[in-house]
């Protein structure tokens, strides 16, 4: 399997991960825009499950984006991957 198909495939990942937290957070807002909780407890495991699904997230998507454009680092992908090189050398200085 290519980085590209993997890339892909961790970007879809990603992105189901951030549509279901999102939809988490949607579907425990009242009408009047308040998350409502059964207690303090179920606030607490939700907020830690959703910190949880969202930092899963963030990962695979800069894994997917990072294993597709160094697949493509000749044509577009040295535009995205510049930052990360910016990032390298200020670590080495």
């Amino acid at each position: 399997m290519e980085y590209v198909h993997v890339g892909a495939l961790l970007l879809g990942i990603g992105a189901w991960l951030t549509y279901w937290k999102r939809k988490r957070a949607f579907d425990r807002t009242n009408e009047f825009g308040v998350e409502r909780f059964p207690s303090y407890w179920h606030k607490l495991v939700s907020g830690s499950k959703d910190t949880l699904i969202g930092a899963s997230a963030f990962v695979l998507l800069s894994a997917g984006t990072l294993l597709v454009a160094f697949q493509y680092q000749d044509s577009w992908g040295g535009i995205i991957l510049l930052p990360v090189y910016l990032y390298m050398l200020y670590l080495l200085l």
